[in-house]
């Protein structure tokens, strides 16, 4: 397993500025005002982000690949998504 050198990593305050501007764009872009962003829905986003973030190769990602791209395209069979799950781990 491959170490992780977090020295790559934005820091902390960068991660939430920009998860804000993120947040703050979108809300704008679905006719919300952006003053609805609070700290705490940031927070969130933020955490599950870094949930993430460690995801790099294996099973997992072939698991999240399969998710998405079962979410973007229904019409795919079960058993297609399947094969790619496994071609995306290799």
């Amino acid at each position: 397993m491959e170490v992780v050198d977090f020295t790559h990593y934005p820091d902390r305050e960068y991660q939430l500025a920009w998860l804000r501007t993120f947040l703050e764009l979108t809300a704008a872009e679905n006719g919300h005002p952006v003053s609805d962003v609070t700290d705490v829905d940031v927070e969130r986003l933020y955490v599950q982000v870094n949930k993430f973030s460690l995801v790099r190769t294996g099973f997992l990602r072939g698991v999240l690949f399969s998710v998405v791209l079962a979410m973007h395209a229904p019409q795919i069979c079960v058993t297609h998504l399947a094969h790619i799950s496994v071609e995306v781990m290799k």
